[in-house]
């Protein structure tokens, strides 16, 4: 069995526990999961976009965050039936608003954090690696599933 060391799978247990409470949770929340996965996802293809790595503890860490905000501040009951949609949209949100901070913040730990990496030469363990690049790669095939296909023009006429 492969273990996963990427932090998708807590932050989706945390997202079930926090807003799937109803009875029984499961169902909704598997029909959910794939576009869930994808919002969960999506802060990786921002983040590599703009070259930053970032930890496993550091990723999630962000992730929960959020989700604190959106229980405190943001009204899931009233968008229960498209919660994915909403979650990603308010995930976009904070990132429109915040993202040079955030890129500031990164940028600035990554010099420091190289420098170091470069003084000790160590052999580093799998939860300091940077996550952004498979979570993204992820999110590129999830991406790629949800598009819708387009019927293929007739190209004859129908007789009847």
């Amino acid at each position: 069995m492969h273990k996963n060391n990427l932090p998708t799978e807590k932050i989706l247990a945390q997202i079930k526990q926090r807003f799937y409470p109803y009875h029984p949770p499961d169902k909704r929340f598997h029909q959910d999961r794939r576009m869930l996965l994808y919002t969960v996802t999506w802060p990786a293809t921002w983040l590599e976009k703009r070259g930053l790595p970032v930890t496993s503890q550091a990723y999630e860490k962000l992730l929960t965050e959020r989700l604190d905000d959106i229980a405190k501040h943001g009204e899931p009951e009233r968008y229960r039936r498209y919660f994915p949609r909403y979650l990603l949209k308010c995930i976009q949100d904070w990132f429109a608003h915040h993202g040079e901070e955030l890129y500031e913040e990164l940028k600035h730990v990554r010099n420091q954090l190289c420098d170091i990496e470069n003084l000790l030469c160590q052999q580093t363990s799998q939860s300091s690696h940077d996550v952004a690049a498979p979570i993204a790669a992820a999110h590129a095939v999830l991406a790629r599933q949800t598009r819708r296909k387009k019927q293929p023009e007739a190209r004859q006429l129908k007789l009847l």
